[in-house]
C-alpha cells in the first residue's frame, strides 16, 4: 500500500468508526477530501485532529479552512511538510 492509499484508508477508518458515517465506495484522490468523503465543517475539525495525531503535526488555525479543499495527495503533502515523523 502506497502513502497515498494509507492515507484514504486513515480517513475512511476515521469516518466510519469515529464519525460513525459511510463513505462512498469510489473515491476520486483528486477530488477534495469534504466532498470526496462528504464532510461538513465540523466531521472535517474532528478528522484533521485524528490527522495531526496520525501524523505527529499540528495545523496552523490559518490552514484549517483550506484544509478539507486539497486533494489527497495535497493533503498528503502537506501532511508529510509538517510532520514531525517524516
Amino acid at each position: 500500500m502506497n502513502k497515498l492509499e494509507e492515507l484514504q484508508s486513515f480517513i475512511t477508518e476515521v469516518c466510519v468508526t469515529k464519525m460513525n458515517m459511510e463513505v462512498p465506495q469510489e473515491i476520486n484522490p483528486e477530488d477534495s477530501v469534504e466532498k470526496s468523503f462528504q464532510l461538513d465543517s465540523i466531521s472535517m475539525m474532528e478528522l484533521i485532529v485524528n490527522l495531526e495525531e496520525r501524523y505527529g503535526c499540528k495545523v496552523p488555525d490559518e490552514d484549517l479552512a483550506e484544509l478539507g479543499l486539497k486533494s489527497m495527495p495535497a493533503l498528503l503533502a502537506y501532511l508529510e511538510g509538517r510532520s514531525v515523523h517524516a
